[in-house]
C-alpha cells in the first residue's frame, strides 16, 4: 500500500496522504489540520463531559486525530482512553515525513511517534491522563463490547471506496459500543449514511462543515 502512497500539502499548510492507486486523500486539500479540529475535536471531544473519556477511532491512518485529541486532552487535562482500529497502518518512512508536531506542539513531537511505533493489539500510556490502545484489523472482524464508548471518530475512507465499513451492519456495532448519550462525529453527509445510521436508533444532527464542506454529521445514541 506505502507504494500508493503520495505525501501532499493542503490548504493550511498541514501534510495529508493521497492514495494515488484509488484517487482519495486521507483529508481534505483545503486544511487536513483544520478539517480534524472542526469535525472530530470541536464537534466531537469537546461535546463530551465525562472524565475520563472513551474514544474509539475507525481509521487511525496518519494518526492526526489521535495526536490532536492527546494535545486537547493535555490542554483540558482530561483523562482518555483512546482506542484505534486501522487494517493497513502507514510504514515508519511515511509518518516521519508528516508535519504535525511542527503546527500543532512542537514538544510533542516524541508522543507523535509513539502513536505510530507502540506495539500493536495492547494498551499503552502515551503520558498520565492518555491511555492508547490501537488495534491492526479489520472492522468487520473486530468484536465490540456493549456500551463502552463515549465518542467514535468514524474516519473510514468514503463509502464509494469502502462500503463494506458503511454498511448497517456496522453501524450496529457502532450503536452498541457507544454508551447512552454517546455520540458519531464523521465527515460524509450522504443521504444513504444518514438513513442507514436512523436505521439502527441513531439521531441524527446535521452541523456546519470545515472549509470546503458544506455540512457534516453527529449522531447521537438516546439514553
Amino acid at each position: 500500500m506505502e507504494n500508493n502512497l503520495e505525501l501532499i500539502i493542503t490548504d493550511d499548510g498541514s501534510h495529508s496522504l493521497r492514495l494515488s492507486a484509488m484517487n482519495e486523500g486521507y483529508h481534505s486539500t483545503h486544511g487536513a489540520l483544520a478539517e480534524s479540529m472542526h469535525i472530530f475535536i470541536q464537534a466531537g471531544f469537546r461535546e463530551i463531559r465525562a472524565n475520563p473519556v472513551h474514544i474509539l477511532e475507525i481509521g487511525f491512518g496518519t494518526g492526526l486525530n489521535a495526536f490532536l485529541t492527546l494535545c486537547e486532552a493535555q490542554n483540558v487535562q482530561k483523562q482518555v482512553f483512546y482506542e484505534t482500529i486501522e487494517a493497513f497502518p502507514i510504514a515508519k518512512e511515511i509518518y516521519e515525513k508528516l508535519n504535525y508536531p511542527q503546527l500543532i506542539s512542537h514538544s510533542s513531537s516524541e508522543n507523535f511517534q509513539k502513536l505510530h511505533e507502540l506495539p500493536w493489539n495492547q494498551w499503552d500510556r502515551i503520558d498520565t491522563d492518555f491511555s492508547f490502545r490501537k488495534w491492526h484489523t479489520k472492522i468487520e472482524e473486530f468484536e465490540f463490547a456493549q456500551n463502552q464508548f463515549d465518542i467514535v471518530y468514524f474516519d473510514a475512507f468514503a463509502p464509494q471506496f469502502q462500503p463494506e465499513l458503511w454498511s448497517v451492519g456496522v453501524f450496529e456495532e457502532m450503536h452498541k459500543a457507544l454508551k447512552p448519550n454517546g455520540i458519531l462525529v464523521t465527515y460524509c453527509c450522504k443521504g444513504e449514511v444518514k438513513r442507514d445510521l436512523k436505521s439502527v436508533g441513531f439521531t441524527i444532527e446535521k452541523l456546519p462543515g470545515p472549509k470546503g464542506k458544506r455540512e457534516i454529521l453527529r449522531a447521537w445514541k438516546n439514553e
